[in-house]
């Protein structure tokens, strides 16, 4: 007698389990059908994105700012050079570590005029240009040019003819990157 009763109960069992294979599936289902709604009503909310930076080939917006010691430096003073643009932040653990590597950058490219744009207040940057002795500008940040230069994050980097055309743009965080960067902008 116990046999037809494990049976039943085994039945049972089989009978629980098939239902709950068929619940899971028919969520599945309409979970699938919400998120298709919800991507439906954002896909007007993920046209507005802001492309990152300014376009290869634009003419640069020219800016002027101070320097760590209140000069005001201005991109068209390079004009006729090529410029690496780099946007950093002291509070960027990427851009701090890239310090050594932007130094070995101008040392190694003394045909590049490196220059830094740095979200920082003043005693900040002034500490992080003694503190890796460095010799290209380091300018204070503003946001309004890191607006007209479409910057999303740090560290940015654009490479700019000596007419003031963007040749390259991108992230960056390496000696190699950056090379590669003025390599690939000639």
């Amino acid at each position: 007698m116990a046999q037809p009763r494990t049976e039943t109960l085994l039945l049972m069992l089989m009978g629980i389990v098939i239902l709950l294979m068929l619940s899971i599936i028919g969520l599945f289902i309409r979970m699938n059908q919400l998120q298709n709604q919800v991507l439906a009503a954002m896909g007007p909310f993920q046209a507005v994105r802001v492309p990152e930076g300014l376009e290869v080939g634009t003419e640069t917006p020219d800016f002027s700012l101070p320097d760590i010691e209140g000069r005001m430096v201005s991109l068209k003073d390079f004009t006729g050079k090529k410029v690496m643009v780099v946007f950093s932040s002291v509070r960027c653990p990427a851009c701090v570590e890239l310090l050594p590597e932007l130094k070995v950058f101008s040392e190694k490219h003394p045909e590049v005029q490196l220059v830094m744009i740095s979200q920082g207040t003043e005693e900040e940057n002034r500490r992080l240009v003694e503190g890796e002795s460095l010799d290209f500008p380091v300018l204070a940040w503003e946001d309004t040019v890191a607006r007209d230069y479409r910057v999303q994050g740090t560290p940015f980097f654009y490479v700019i003819d000596g007419k003031g055309v963007i040749i390259n743009k991108g992230f960056a965080n390496m000696l190699e990157q950056m090379e590669e960067l003025v390599q690939t902008g000639k």
